[in-house]
């Protein structure tokens, strides 16, 4: 990570110095992504969403894959499938409701404290 804000800030003062017709708009917005990305998944909120995210979308296609290759009839097969949708629908529906009601409450506690 240091090499990287090192090819950084060479590219930024090629551009300032005046020997140098060349402009580092296009490179510096390539190198700064990756640190960008590193560093927004370094906060511990985000990377327990990402890692909660990709437990139930592997548990989702799991499910997929046990419900295709299954025996059964392919209308059944295919009610199934819709049936897990909808239940992880609705389970996504109730955590966003959960989280948002947490959300207001804890606010609201913090408001009391503050007064």
């Amino acid at each position: 990570m240091p090499l990287h804000c090192l090819l950084v800030a060479k590219v930024k003062l090629l551009g300032l110095s005046p020997s140098h017709a060349f402009t580092g708009t296009p490179i510096l917005a390539t190198l700064i992504w990756p640190f960008f990305f590193k560093m927004l998944l370094s906060l511990r909120p985000i990377k327990d969403i990402v890692a909660a995210m990709a437990q139930d979308s592997s548990l989702f296609v799991f499910q997929l894959g046990r419900i295709v290759m299954s025996q059964a009839a392919d209308g059944r097969r295919w009610q199934r499938i819709l049936r897990l949708t909808q239940e992880r629908m609705a389970t996504a529906r109730q955590s966003v409701a959960l989280a948002n009601e947490t959300y207001n409450d804890s606010l609201h506690t913090l408001s009391m404290v503050a007064l």
